[in-house]
């Protein structure tokens, strides 16, 4: 019935305060409306919109078997390394209990060549590096193992990387060849001993990283400058980060410096950073976990050539090579 409430009085005033609740809302929506019409035709406009950061995260596709790494020697693959002049292949090395020498093996897992390091030790090769100077492609070895943590001094062995002949030998068989490492780094931790399976080498920033491997579930970061030449005397790792994580098995900065995959005997954690940040900062952002594959006992990974894709291996005889890619960013 019109007219049943009076112009004035709490029914009067009841009804402002809904009308003007219904103006802000209103108000809103349409605020809301602009805003999003500006982000989606500033671009159509040539308007200037910030890149996504240079960090941004990479997707994977699920991993797939690619080889076998059948090579009778090859029984504890314990560090994966992509070859910078030998387009296509990996080195891997063993684990405790082998002496000082590599393996390159190619996609399909087949073995190459099996190199000696003369002027090296083998106390517990744990993992692998590559890199690249110019045009000259460096290995760096990683005599870091300490269940124990009763060492006290570890060695880096940097090794140049023979390019080997493509051409097949009469039979198939493995080149057999020896190299002379050409710089030794000699080291201890600045907080004393520390068992170590992770290495990887930042070429842009000239640095070398190693993760402790732990129980519980933290490992920490540590730093070595990359030298250039042979230096007297013993460095100190100093720490940079500590990582929320348990029992990391191996390491790999991608070539641009930007991406570091740490391993686990599960799946893996890659963290990235912007060109101008520090890797401190990386490893205290959360993680990109990765899934990996189930391995006998993972303890290899690397980046490979397009530093995106990632390669993996696993101790015991016969045992699969894995490819994880990345999914293209033009995928659906």
């Amino acid at each position: 019935m019109r007219g049943r409430f009076p112009a004035t009085g709490p029914f009067a005033i009841g009804a402002e305060k809904t009308m003007k609740k219904r103006k802000i809302a209103v108000g809103g929506l349409l605020l809301l409306s602009a805003l999003l019409a500006a982000v989606f035709t500033l671009p159509l406009l040539g308007v200037a919109v910030a890149p996504p950061p240079r960090h941004a995260r990479v997707d994977y596709a699920a991993p797939r078997r690619v080889g076998v790494v059948d090579d009778p020697e090859i029984i504890e693959s314990s560090g994966l390394a992509r070859s910078i002049v030998n387009p296509g292949a990996l080195w891997t090395h063993n684990d405790s209990g082998d002496g000082p020498r590599l393996f390159l093996i190619d996609r399909d897992g087949k073995t190459l060549a099996r190199a000696i390091i003369k002027n090296a030790g083998a106390v517990d090769w744990e993992d692998i590096a590559s890199y690249r100077i110019g045009d000259k492609g460096f290995l760096l070895i990683a005599d870091v193992g300490d269940n124990a943590a009763t060492r006290g001094k570890y060695a880096l062995y940097i090794v140049p990387e023979p390019q080997i002949d493509p051409r097949p030998k009469p039979g198939g068989d493995a080149i057999e060849l020896s190299i002379a490492s050409s710089i030794t780094i000699r080291f201890g931790y600045a907080d004393g001993p520390h068992n170590c399976e992770s290495v990887g080498v930042d070429a842009p920033g000239k640095t070398i990283y190693l993760v402790s491997k732990r129980g519980g579930n933290e490992c920490k970061v540590y730093s070595l400058e990359l030298p250039e030449a042979q230096a007297d005397g013993s460095e100190v790792a100093r720490p940079v980060a500590t990582l929320n994580v348990a029992a990391t098995t191996a390491m790999d900065i991608s070539p641009d410096g930007l991406r570091a995959v740490v391993l686990t005997y599960g799946h893996a954690r890659e963290y990235s950073r912007g060109a101008d940040e520090p890797w401190s900062k990386a490893f205290a952002r959360k993680e990109r976990i990765i899934v990996m594959p189930r391995r006998r006992q993972g303890e290899s990974i690397c980046y490979g050539e397009d530093g995106k894709t990632l390669y993996l291996t696993s101790e015991g005889e016969s045992q699969p090579l894995w490819e994880v890619p990345p999914i293209p960013e033009d995928s659906p």
